[in-house]
């Protein structure tokens, strides 16, 4: 832009130049003719028109070249709008691309997640503990996560592996989105169900600390009643 704005002023001032020049030019053929044979003008207008010539020269340079600064600038300008067409035709493929990744994973999550529970739902609680596992390896960050938690301890439960239910209990209470997960919708279920686990263990006290704390935190929960029933029966 700036070469651009300086060859439109040279060629303006070359113009300037050569109408001064054609000025000179009338001036002294007009005194030749008021004072014929008194100056010898004749090499004065062979070096003006030179000069005249000279600065044409230079002004139809200077728009070939101006001519040739325009074209330049049109094709750069054409590549840079292709160029910022094809990043963002990129751009749109990589987002769609990782939006079916992510689809894909997701799908894939929640179809493990969903088996695992219709297996313990059949009573294949072996399969269901498999199934959940696997979640909670692949998926460790899925929507699902804490929920798999508090499934694998039932299905631990379930299958009187009550040592791994506990762990499972455990990790789903303390390890969780959630501050130490208790703002999760079944944190009391399991409070009531680790509490059965714990009497299965035969940690009895444990098991009525338990008991007595879901009691006292969750009075309106639907196993509320079956927790003070438990805790009496101690």
């Amino acid at each position: 832009e700036d070469l651009e704005k300086k060859n439109f002023f040279k060629i303006e001032r070359l113009e300037v130049e050569i109408i001064a020049l054609k000025n000179q030019y009338k001036l002294l053929s007009e005194e030749q003719s008021e004072s014929e044979g008194e100056l010898n003008l004749e090499m004065a207008f062979f070096k003006l028109n030179t000069k005249v010539n000279s600065l044409n020269d230079d002004i139809l340079a200077l728009k070939n070249q101006y001519e040739l600064l325009t074209e330049e600038q049109r094709l750069n300008t054409q590549k840079i709008t292709e160029l910022f067409q094809i990043i963002e035709l990129n751009t749109t493929k990589k987002q769609k691309t990782e939006k079916t990744i992510k689809t894909d994973k997701e799908n894939n999550a929640f179809k493990l997640y969903s088996d695992g529970k219709s297996q313990f739902a059949l009573g294949n609680y072996e399969k269901a503990i498999e199934l959940f596992l696997s979640y909670l390896e692949n998926f460790s960050n899925s929507s699902n996560t804490e929920d798999s938690k508090l499934w694998l301890g039932r299905a631990y439960y379930a299958s009187e592996s009550y040592l791994d239910s506990k762990t499972a209990y455990i990790d789903f209470q303390s390890d969780g989105e959630f501050t130490n997960n208790q703002d999760h919708p079944k944190y009391a279920d399991s409070m009531y169900e680790l509490s059965r686990v714990l009497i299965k263990l035969n940690e009895i006290n444990e098991a009525k600390v338990l008991l007595s704390n879901m009691i006292e935190e969750y009075p309106e929960h639907a196993l509320t009643n079956k927790a003070t029933q438990l805790l009496q029966d101690l």
